[in-house]
């Protein structure tokens, strides 16, 4: 059984539901987590028809083997295997007997070419704009749909941001008489402002943390380790809604819909342009629902198309988009979800005649998914020596299913030819969750994807990496699966690499000392200022793991780390701190740690001290019960401490520990 992060969840449901909000985005959350409201993805999902159906799948009128790609994008075949193919340019998704199906893969935020970049995504991340279905069957057309030539909307930031100072914030972090409240986008933070009295300013966090002020709080830079931030004025434009973007073509201006978070939608039949200009949220594209083959869109978010197979009345196969993104000029723009139910009634052609493409073959076997372009599985595939598995899987899609300009089925929209769209591998940049330029720090990153089932890990990570929004909605994107396809649990059937943030070096050294997190600060950033007990073992490591400038606009800014035992023999560790900016103090034990770096040891999250002109710092007291200590210093009452006998000393050291290196000038007030 799948986990749920109930912490993601509430995010992805508070982005879900605005546009449809009543007024306070919590309540409306609870309203969901109740079952008494769908979000806007629910109602789709309901109208699509989406359930799971024991060992055969179901995809609305199609009982059989289900796969697809989310997200950026992320493969997942009709047998379970999960990897990545991030290419850019048309790919190969399926073909067989039965259908072919085409996908342009387009850069992340392609306007934004310059900022995926800084993120370390180039190669990493790309979206899927266009979709192009065929099926094998004689008369049937060549559909296509898509958003256009989103390359022609360049902003410098997202249009949402437009007049947004961004990695700012101020302080104090709220005006009299107002807290932090979560809000899924900058757009909701400046409308909560605009309904508070007083209030002229405020300060969104891409974990959705928004905060009000008025003009007795000055403004500062927020640390670009915190989740990202972003400064708007209401006498400004940043946080207003963004203008409707049309395709600048003039006939698809005439002739285009719009689906999902205004994005401009393009059906082209047989490669013609159709006019959908007139559509609503649930309407006939193509054909009716009595034809062989209909295109139907849902809820004003999906689109499903539907074709006759057989001559039994419930003998179908069927496709699902699923719009996804935040709209043309913000981060992830628009893209599909795409998703495919092969029938079970040519399970037997299946397993005879095969199918080839980025979904693999559907004999329920994943580890022959993976294959060459003539349909021969690679067996046992590794990335080679050197490589990591992102880009391995990158290089195999570029090798195997990059769809010359003879067997393309695309129109091209606007001006762009095959040239324009066709497969062009850059250079390969790796990712990395501890990114500077990462939306949300490495811990928030890896905190809010625990629990996820392995194939969605992965994804989750890299989105929760380059846009917030996108992040919440993970959740939402995994409940969307579940409701497809069975997730394997299995690491195995997950062609991924995972981050590992060791405190210890591979040959067992510690890593992150206080020697080592700041290479400018002459007497690291650990002092000792006061000792109830003998001195430390001489060259002794205490704090490793150090990782500055942690915390977020909640907490405020934090100080982490791992305590080593420097005596011989195993040690009771007491550690007293402040966990908030409240600076309560908290008192947590480690029993018998031996000495020695250890990965799996506690870590201490610390809150920090902030003073005018000088960099914060943390304030600690550790205690050690060890049989090689002499004397007994009273352990605080917070801790809780049993009694020890004669042959136990207990000794107490109070450091002090910087949450900046020296030269932050983002770190002094």
């Amino acid at each position: 059984m799948t986990k749920f992060n109930l912490g993601l969840f509430l995010l992805a449901t508070a982005s879900l539901v605005q546009g449809e909000s009543t007024g306070n985005i919590l309540d409306e959350t609870v309203a969901v987590l109740k079952g008494e409201k769908e979000t806007p993805e629910q109602i789709a999902h309901r109208e699509l028809g989406s359930r799971r159906h024991g060992f055969h799948e179901r995809l609305g009128q199609c009982n059989g083997a289900n796969c697809g790609l989310w997200g950026d994008p992320h493969m997942i075949t009709c047998d379970g295997l999960g990897y990545d193919c991030q290419g850019i340019g048309i790919f190969q998704l399926m073909k067989n007997h039965l259908v072919e199906v085409q996908a342009n893969f387009v850069d992340i935020s392609a306007h934004e070419h310059g900022l995926v970049r800084g993120w370390g995504l180039t190669e990493g991340a790309s979206i899927t704009n266009d979709i192009m279905v065929k099926y094998e069957v004689e008369g049937s057309p060549v559909l296509q749909l898509g958003f256009g030539d989103l390359n022609t909307y360049e902003f410098e930031t997202p249009l949402s941001e437009e007049g947004c100072i961004e990695y700012q914030y101020f302080k104090p972090t709220d005006m009299p008489g107002q807290r932090r409240s979560v809000e899924p986008t900058v757009e909701d933070c400046r409308a909560r402002c605009a309904r508070t009295e007083g209030c002229t300013k405020f300060s969104w966090w891409a974990d959705g943390g928004c905060h009000l002020n008025n003009e007795n709080q000055r403004s500062r830079p927020a640390p670009r380790n915190w989740p990202r931030a972003l400064a708007g004025h209401m006498d400004g434009p940043c946080g207003l809604p963004p203008p409707v973007i049309e395709p600048e073509d003039a006939r698809e201006r005439d002739s285009y819909g719009t689906i999902g978070a205004r994005c401009p939608l393009l059906f082209h039949v047989d490669g013609e342009l159709q006019d959908i200009s007139g559509a609503q949220r649930n309407s006939m594209l193509y054909g009716t629902r009595d034809d062989d083959l209909f295109v139907e869109m849902v809820h004003g978010r999906a689109i499903r198309i539907v074709q006759r197979v057989g001559p039994d009345a419930d003998d179908y196969s069927e496709i699902q988009l699923i719009n996804k993104g935040a709209g043309p000029g913000e981060l992830w723009s628009c893209h599909w979800d795409f998703y495919i139910c092969l029938p079970d009634s040519q399970e037997d052609l299946f397993q005879e005649l095969g199918s080839i493409g980025l979904l693999g073959s559907p004999d329920g076997n994943p580890h022959n998914d993976l294959q060459q372009a003539d349909g021969t599985p690679i067996l046992n595939f590794r990335p080679n020596q050197g490589e990591n598995w992102h880009k391995a899987l990158i290089d195999h899609c570029y090798e195997n299913w990059c769809i010359s300009q003879n067997a393309s089925l695309m129109t091209y929209p606007g001006e762009l030819t095959y040239d324009d769209v066709r497969c062009e591998q850059h250079e390969y940049v790796d990712f990395h969750i501890d990114n500077p330029h990462c939306h949300l720090s490495a811990d928030q990153i890896i905190s809010t994807c625990e629990g996820l089932p392995p194939v969605l890990l992965h994804e989750c990570h890299l989105e929760c990496c380059a846009a917030a929004g996108a992040c919440a909605d993970v959740a939402a994107t995994m409940e969307e699966i579940e409701e497809i396809t069975t997730l394997s649990e299995e690491p195995e059937d997950v062609l991924f690499d995972f981050p590992v943030f060791p405190a210890c070096e591979d040959d067992g050294t510690f890593d992150k000392t206080s020697d080592e997190v700041c290479p400018d600060a002459p007497n690291g950033v650990v002092k000792l200022i006061s000792q109830s007990g003998p001195d430390l073992p001489d060259d002794a490591t205490l704090f490793y793991g150090i990782k500055l400038n942690t915390g977020d606009d909640q907490l405020g800014r934090t100080v982490k780390f791992r305590v080593n035992n420097p005596f011989e023999n195993p040690s009771d560790i007491y550690v007293k701190y402040s966990f908030d900016t409240f600076m309560d103090p908290h008192c947590d034990e480690v029993p018998e740690t031996a000495t020695g770096c250890d990965n799996e040891a506690a870590e201490f999250q610390v809150a920090c001290h902030d003073y005018d002109n000088i960099l914060p710092f943390a304030v600690v007291n550790v205690y050690f019960a060890s049989e090689d200590l002499e004397g007994q210093t009273a352990i605080d009452k917070c801790c809780e401490a049993g009694e020890y006998g004669p042959d136990v000393g207990v000794a107490m050291y109070t450091f002090e520990i910087s949450c900046a290196c020296p030269g932050d000038e983002a770190a002094i007030l």
